[in-house]
């Protein structure tokens, strides 16, 4: 019985190292995302940005040279909120594949609204709160 399990243990942490391969440090990612509006876009440039300052990965610019991808949900909205003073407010997240097309992992959603606190650019904000969030994982 401790033989069985000792393999289950063994097999099952093989399965979940293998899964994570494609997102050890020094890999490339390629990051896309499907909107393609100005918002969606500054974003994007953005969280790129983030992730070229953390250095923990390389920013491949195609995808055919990625190790992964990483694909933006990003959502913009307008309107005066009880957290902004008005202006666009973001909300994004990100899903991570493999060259397969598999999806590895999924990040919550984050938001953020125009204030004081983040320089009336809730783009960067959002784009800072996602990419804290995955190097918090991955440290």
């Amino acid at each position: 019985m401790k033989i069985w399990i000792s393999f289950l243990l063994l097999v099952s942490s093989l399965a979940l190292a293998q899964s994570e391969e494609p997102l050890k440090k020094g890999n490339t990612v390629y990051v896309e995302s499907l909107s393609k509006n100005e918002n969606s876009q500054e974003t994007l440039k953005a969280f790129v940005d983030q992730l070229q300052e953390w250095g923990h990965w390389k920013v491949a610019a195609n995808k055919s040279s990625a190790d992964f991808i990483i694909k933006l949900n990003l959502e913009a909205s307008r309107g005066i909120r009880v957290t902004s003073w008005g202006g666009t407010s973001m909300a994004c997240s990100a899903r991570f594949y493999d060259k397969a097309d598999v999806l590895l992992w999924e990040t919550d959603t984050y938001r953020a609204s125009p204030n004081g606190t983040n320089g009336f650019n809730a783009k960067k904000a959002a784009a800072r709160k996602l990419a804290n969030a995955i190097e918090k994982k991955y440290r």
